[in-house]
């Protein structure tokens, strides 16, 4: 039966070449056991084969065999070494025998006799010593290779007479040449065998090991960590003490993830994952004892914590609040410094469930709510929370269908110039008109769509919708308002967005400088690198640029100015207060004369007061958005404010 080779001499690094490897070291032991098998039936001619695999055994039994054919008073076997070199193996002699064949072979050795027996096929007697006394010789040999030498003095009648018996030596010492080659083959085999089984095993370990750990933090994974915590839930079902399942998961990491790139996200998994390690290895319940916990990661960004024995929550609360306190640090991510925080979900066996995949699910749902409630920080469940869960999974099913069932709107906020109080352009917000629940915000359910990487399909979407909107007023192209399209992050790492956007308002024949393209300053930053990149390419199409949410991402004044953006909007969270604080007042101020220094324009966001927009003008901000003007507005009311030259009541008119 042949021998496969084997795929790979190197160890396999992945679960699929080892799980071939394994299989081909298998296969390799099971043809190893069948041809250990044909050798032991070889080694058989001496009695028990289990016995005869050692060459001491065979040479044993050889000069047996010889002695019971011949009279001997010594006999002796020689065997070849790895040297070509005879070496005396064995030397057996009668009681009162003089034991001197070893020194009487030396001498044939000498003369050259014990050579030119070598090439004999028969029996030689010769004569050795000076008493007259003579040695028989007979070569230890296959067809193929000389094994070793079988050397005896015999005694009373002359050996030569015996010529049918000395057929049977020939015929015995024959096949013990070949019992000899078989036992070395045994032994190369066993060897062999010895060492393919314990690479097995090791691959079979490292297998498992891949299958039960992640391969980026070395941590157990989903399947390992469910397994444990199943076991620590059976373990405590009777006990008084109680089981903690902790779920955290990494705040904005699809948004950094997208910015910088996979390999970034990576790395922060790996130092976020050593951190928590650190973290745990060293904690304890208030008496002192280890508190052993188990950490796991489930994927993505998401990491499970267990804690047995458990017999109040104030160590678990402790630790979570170290784990949340920890995790918001500043890394230096692919040479980016990046602000990490994370939300954590609690839940407590048996109070929050009796099952593994119940517990986990509800820890789910707590860490979820965590989110909702400003994340960076960590809540326990409750029963309510099932029902929030469920909703969140409804609005993933039904938003895969929303475009395709026309359930995506288009609503527009006007863009008021604050020295003529002239709606000059809008900003395109979506909604979602959900059949059940109504009309929705972003922010209701854009998170979601990130989670799903629908993003890029709205935002092509949104952009032909609000091309299609602009083509249907009335008047010269070039004359039509400017509209703002929001970008996220996502959709900046495309690498051909400049000219799907450019062949987009191509389609609809909309000057490309009719579309001012946001992008919020938080996810500038997070890869400015990459934003510079693209925002030249989108001004090289002729589309306008802006800042989105300006003052909440500490953009530096040389990253701006690198920056090839139109426009900067001033975050509301500077405007809300403005009349009511100096500070606020003086941040504002600072942004028109740093937007002036660069030439662009400014808009201010979140007006609401008259007196909000009185100040803005004075400061020499040139636009503005809020509620003071208009809420955002399906296409049909925008399209009226601009065709009959809409002037929305500002400042202006009571100066």
């Amino acid at each position: 039966m042949p021998i496969p080779m084997s795929p790979s001499h190197l160890t396999p690094d992945d679960p699929e070449r080892l799980q071939e490897r394994i299989q081909y070291l298998e296969q390799a032991l099971e043809n190893s056991a069948y041809v250990m098998d044909v050798l032991s039936s070889t080694t058989a001619i001496f009695g028990d084969t289990e016995g005869n695999r050692r060459p001491e055994v065979i040479v044993r039994n050889t000069l047996e065999a010889a002695r019971r054919l011949l009279p001997l008073s010594e006999s002796a076997i020689y065997l070849l070494d790895n040297d070509a070199s005879f070496c005396l193996e064995r030397h057996d002699r009668e009681h009162g025998a003089p034991g001197d064949l070893p020194e009487r072979v030396e001498q044939l050795i000498e003369e050259g006799s014990f050579s030119w027996a070598l090439h004999e096929n028969h029996p030689v007697l010769l004569p050795a010593g000076e008493d007259g006394g003579a040695v028989l010789l007979h070569v230890i040999s296959t067809r193929t290779r000389v094994r070793g030498m079988f050397a005896a003095r015999p005694c009373g009648e002359e050996p030569a007479r015996h010529e049918l018996t000395l057929s049977a030596l020939t015929l015995m010492l024959f096949n013990a040449a070949y019992a000899l080659e078989s036992a070395d083959l045994h032994q190369l085999m066993e060897r062999r065998q010895q060492a393919l089984q314990r690479i097995t095993e090791r691959q079979s370990r490292e297998l498992l090991h891949h299958m039960s750990h992640d391969s980026l933090t070395n941590l157990p994974n989903r399947m390992l960590f469910s397994d444990r915590l199943a076991q620590a839930m059976e373990r405590h079902a009777q006990g008084s003490s109680h089981v903690a399942l902790i779920l955290l998961d990494l705040d904005n990491f699809k948004r950094l993830n997208d910015a910088l790139g996979h390999r970034a996200g990576d790395e922060l998994i790996r130092k976020v994952a050593a951190d928590l390690s650190a973290l745990l290895e060293g904690s304890r319940w208030c008496d002192g004892q280890d508190l052993n916990p188990t950490l796991s990661r489930l994927g993505g960004d998401e990491f499970g914590i267990l804690i047995e024995g458990i017999q109040g929550l104030e160590a678990v609360v402790r630790l979570v609040t170290e784990i949340v306190r920890t995790t918001a640090v500043e890394r230096t991510v692919a040479e980016h410094p990046v602000l990490t925080s994370c939300s954590a979900g609690i839940a407590v066996f048996p109070y929050d469930g009796n099952e593994a995949d119940t517990l986990l699910t509800n820890a789910d749902a707590a860490m979820y709510d965590a989110k909702a409630r400003g994340r960076n920080g960590f809540r326990f469940y409750t029963e309510d929370l099932n029902s929030r869960t469920f909703r969140h999974f409804r609005l993933e099913t039904d938003l895969g269908g929303a475009i395709e069932n026309d359930e995506l709107r288009i609503y527009y906020q006007p863009k008021v110039d604050l020295e003529s109080g002239r709606v000059s352009g809008a900003e395109a917000l979506i909604r979602w008109e959900h059949p059940h629940l109504g009309l929705m915000p972003p922010g209701q359910f854009m998170e979601i769509a990130e989670e799903m990487t629908l993003i890029e399909q709205i935002g092509e979407w949104v952009l032909k919708q609000v091309c299609r909107d602009l083509a249907s007023l009335p008047g010269p192209a070039r004359e039509l308002p400017r509209v703002a399209v929001n970008v996220s992050a996502r959709q900046l790492r495309q690498p051909n967005l400049a000219e799907e956007f450019f062949a987009t308002t191509e389609e609809f024949g909309i000057p490309a400088d009719r579309i001012e393209l946001e992008l919020t300053e938080s996810v500038i930053m997070d890869d400015a690198d990459t934003a510079v990149r693209v925002f030249q390419r989108l001004r090289e199409v002729g589309m306008s640029l802006a800042v989105d949410d300006f003052g909440t991402g500490h953009a530096s004044l040389t990253q701006l100015k690198q920056l090839p953006a139109d426009t900067l909007k001033i975050d509301r969270s500077f405007v809300k207060d403005l009349e009511k604080t100096d500070e606020d007042a003086k941040i504002v101020r600072a942004i028109v004369v740093m937007a002036r220094s660069l030439g662009m324009q400014l808009v201010a966001e979140g007006v609401e007061t008259v007196e909000q927009a009185r100040l803005l003008k004075d400061f020499g901000c040139d636009y503005a958005q809020g509620f003071l003007y208009s809420r955002p507005v399906p296409f049909e009311q925008l399209r009226e404010m601009i065709v009959n030259e809409g002037r929305i009541s500002t400042i202006t008119d009571e100066t």
